[in-house]
């Protein structure tokens, strides 16, 4: 017998200006999704729902419970901005106190609450890889509901959220920042331009030489010698080789490295193998001459636990560092655990951390001091690793058995960072959309000018923006397309096509801010106001492959000059 499931009221509120109850939704199916933003299987099944919510569009609503995990998590700002970063469409629900996650019996991330269009719990399932299971659920309630007469068969239309937010940089969600050398020996970056499905090669001062499109959410970037950069496709499970410009020119060719290792965070070279992250089964892999992955530490269980690498057990290994002493160092965020494993002896050795429910951000020895959900790691000459302490928005630094907090303020989730040859130390800033250069010795830091909008969707084009004079009160025509990588636009339901507009100036908009379209390419015209500044147009396009659906997205930007 299937019981009534509990009305939707939690702790905290809605991250879009738009509130159901269960009451609204009756004669739906309603699918509830218990998800927390550290969680990568939790990040695993967000993509599964695409292709359910574009499929079942008239009669599924989707709705995101994000019952917070750590401390950091029970900030609105950060769950608005986790909506954001992982280009949610439905509605979600800030839990911090875990309200509805206790109402429903919800006992493990993530967890996911399948109820009929009469408001009644029909199924519980937990974990990740029910896209299928969830489908056939779903089609028996539809012919059930159908059968009854109590299904409501029309697409739910949510609220306009209005323009983008303004005041961003050039980047979205940077998550992760390598240091390199140019043939002509200066030092370059790698920036994992996350939010924005590229990575940038650009000067120390920002210049960008290179723009790498086509990667669904980078993270972990490496540069592989002068003509080589490694980088990780994290949504799409790919490790790839970039072939970089030489004097020649000539660049940008790639090679798969793996697609065998799940939600692969960072990458480095150790001992001449490539070695991976494997944030999403909990182990560290190297790819052997063969070419095939191969676990090297961690057994798939999700824990802390040291000693041989093999049997050690680890939690969403998610930065990586080779140490002056030839070891490797890397952050198991689950368990905000700073951790060695030692090549010789093969053996895995804890610097910082306890287990999957301990954290802080005390400073001190190996007992005493504590991090929080930290993703990224770098290795210094003189031996210190310094640590991206994401969740306490902290740049950390081991150093003589003891943890310390570099006195520099501001960072909002840092998510990456490595070594410039004169000690300072490059961070990708995520949250704050920028990457910065921090002096851990004077105690002070300086963002970089980073880039410009990208005003094309193909993958290598310079980073630019169009420049337009029309007169106020006037119209700009814009059109825009993107690259599918052999996907079909999901046709289901909405329109698979969307575009959102946002102006350094508001008043440059003088009308329509956001547009649905049915395909590519996106035209439409915008009524401009007064003023000038840039507009930047965020295009989203849902499309379907062979192995899932996903949400793309690019931008282009025009600095407007209006005259009259």
């Amino acid at each position: 017998m299937r019981v009534r499931a509990p009305e939707l009221r939690g702790s905290g509120a809605w991250v879009e200006p738009v509130a159901f109850s269960l009451e609204d939704l009756r004669g739906r199916i309603v699918l509830l999704d218990f998800w927390t933003s550290c969680c990568t299987n939790c990040l695993h099944v967000l993509e599964e729902l695409r292709g359910l919510e574009r499929r079942f569009a008239d009669v599924l609503t989707v709705i995101g419970i994000h019952t917070p995990k750590f401390p950091h998590e029970r900030d609105p700002d950060a769950v608005a901005d986790a909506v954001a970063r992982h280009r949610l469409e439905h509605p979600v629900l800030h839990d911090p106190d875990a309200v509805l996650w206790d109402a429903y019996g919800v006992r493990a991330w993530p967890t996911l609450v399948l109820i009929d269009a009469t408001g009644r719990v029909a199924a519980t399932l937990s974990g990740e890889g029910h896209a299928v299971r969830l489908a056939a659920a779903i089609e028996r309630l539809v012919d059930e509901a159908r059968a009854q007469g109590t299904l409501a068969e029309e697409p739910l239309v949510l609220p306009d959220p209005g323009p983008a937010p303004t005041g961003r940089s050039e980047l979205a969600f940077p998550g992760k920042v390598a240091v390199g050398t140019a043939p002509d020996g200066t030092v370059r970056l790698a920036v994992a331009d996350t939010g924005h499905d590229r990575v940038l090669v650009t000067t120390l001062d920002g210049v960008v030489e290179q723009e790498i499109g086509g990667l669904y959410q980078p993270q972990g970037v490496r540069f592989d010698g002068q003509d080589g950069l490694l980088v990780c496709e994290t949504a799409h499970d790919r490790v790839w080789r970039i072939a970089l410009p030489g004097p020649d020119g000539d660049g940008g060719g790639r090679t798969l490295v793996t697609e065998a290792v799940k939600s692969p965070w960072d990458v480095v070279r150790w001992h001449g193998h490539v070695v991976i992250a494997g944030a999403g089964r909990h182990v560290l892999c190297a790819i052997d001459t063969e070419g095939e992955a191969q676990v090297i530490a961690g057994t798939g269980a999700e824990e802390l636990r040291d000693g041989p690498a093999l049997e050690a057990l680890l939690a969403q290994p998610s930065g990586l560092a080779v140490t002056d002493v030839g070891e490797l160092a890397f952050v198991d965020a689950e368990s905000s655990a700073l951790r060695v494993l030692d090549r010789p002896a093969g053996v895995i050795r804890t610097l910082v951390g306890e287990g999957l429910f301990d954290w802080g951000q005390a400073d001190g020895g190996r007992l005493r001091a504590r991090l929080q959900h930290p993703l990224g790691v770098a290795s210094a000459a003189d031996g210190a690793l310094y640590v991206a302490d994401t969740y306490n928005d902290r740049l950390r630094v081991w150093r003589g058995e003891h943890l310390w907090t570099v006195p520099i303020d501001g960072f909002c989730e840092p998510g990456g960072l490595d070594l410039l040859p004169d000690g300072r130390v490059v961070i990708a800033d995520t949250a704050n959309h920028r990457v910065v250069i921090a002096d851990p010795d004077g105690a002070s830091a300086e963002a970089i000018d980073i880039g410009r909008p990208a005003s094309s969707d193909r993958p290598g084009a310079p980073v630019v923006a169009e420049t337009v004079i029309l007169e106020a009160g006037g119209t700009l025509e814009v059109e825009m397309d993107l690259e599918l990588d052999g996907d079909v636009l999901d046709g289901a339901g909405h329109a698979p096509v969307a575009v959102r507009a946002r102006a350094t100036d508001p008043g440059l908009l003088g009308g329509v801010t956001s547009w649905r379209l049915d395909g590519l390419p996106a035209r439409f015209s915008v009524a401009l106001g007064s003023g000038s500044g840039r507009i930047t147009f965020e295009l989203r396009v849902a499309t379907c492959g062979p192995d899932a659906c996903r949400l793309r997205r690019t931008e282009r930007a025009y600095d407007v000059i209006l005259t009259g």
